[in-house]
């Protein structure tokens, strides 16, 4: 039953697996160049949408978009642009959660990591998230919709910005 393979824990073992690692890499764009249509598949099934969302600028903590509609499935690189004066972040969640998560959020005032945290909760109710953007930047996230259809809220955690600053991504068949 000798398969040709070292005892690992031996120098032979690691000197075999170095081996068998470079065989990999340098096997894998000569099997790319002879699976060309296996690999071009995926993307043709799965465009990337290209969606922005925006922060309302004048410190009125609102998102500029507060309702979107997606297909189940999809797969979104979603920028995320703060025109305002205030940091803001978005945060996709689990329908009926925001009440939720919002609670989470508010009770970061008393950590003292909230910050380096970019005031993001700890929850599995969290399906996306940015970090802080701080005014007039931006941050480009990618992320696959949820299968189920549904009404997933998006919010601000930022403290005191979830119950003002949220909409509705519309997931639909």
């Amino acid at each position: 039953r000798d398969s040709g393979k070292p005892a690992p824990g031996t120098k032979a073992f690691e000197e075999w697996m170095k081996k068998q690692a470079a065989d990999a890499a340098a096997a894998t764009p000569s099997a790319g160049d002879t699976k060309e249509p296996a690999k071009e598949q995926p993307a043709e099934k799965q465009p990337v949408i290209q969606l922005t969302i925006e922060a309302l600028p004048g410190g009125v903590m609102k998102f500029k978009q507060a309702e979107l509609t997606l297909k189940a499935g999809s797969s979104v690189e979603l920028t995320f642009s703060n025109p305002d004066v205030l940091q803001h972040n978005f945060l996709l969640l689990k329908p009926g959660s925001k009440e939720k998560v919002g609670a989470l959020a508010d009770a970061m005032l008393t950590d003292p990591e909230a910050m380096k945290k970019h005031y993001v909760p700890e929850s599995t109710d969290i399906l996306a998230k940015t970090k802080l953007v701080n005014p007039f930047g931006k941050e480009v996230i990618k992320f696959s919709v949820p299968d189920e259809p549904g009404d997933y809220p998006y919010i601000c955690t930022f403290p005191g910005h979830w119950r003002l600053m949220f909409g509705t991504l519309k997931v639909t068949k």
